[in-house]
């Protein structure tokens, strides 16, 4: 990981922090894009599946994810902007846009679904679209 992905800007929508499931979600986001190999094992579940929709793949496992996140995740992340978070239940989303070091943004958009509805349910299953 370069030292430019740990100092990667951070754009947060206002109002945050009024649900505990929001910020586990903007945490885990982040966690992926600078490959936070513990903040990753703390948050998902073992069997935790992650779906890339655009290249049409499917992550088995929380080792799987982690080995293709190191092995996919080489481009140098200058900043996240995250528009909103929405939580219900067991159920969260997030949307906004990666901006690249090279000048190239990404827009996403990530459904997740957790274990159960309490605070200490896990990511059981990312379904990732990227633009």
């Amino acid at each position: 990981m370069s030292s430019s992905q740990n100092n990667m800007k951070l754009i947060n929508p206002n109002g945050c922090d009024n649900a505990p499931r929001k910020q586990v979600v903007i945490d885990f986001t982040v966690a992926i894009l600078k490959l936070q190999n513990e903040i990753i094992k703390e948050y998902a579940d073992e069997s935790i599946i992650f779906y890339q929709l655009k290249d049409n793949t499917k992550i088995e496992g929380l080792s799987s994810l982690i080995t293709t996140l190191q092995d996919e995740n080489k481009n140098i992340i200058d900043c996240l902007e995250i528009y909103q978070v929405i939580t219900h239940g067991k159920f969260a989303s997030i949307n906004g846009v990666i901006s690249l070091a090279n000048d190239t943004k990404i827009d996403f958009y990530d459904v997740y679904t957790f274990t159960n509805n309490s605070r200490s349910g896990k990511v059981k299953e990312i379904k990732s679209y990227r633009l």
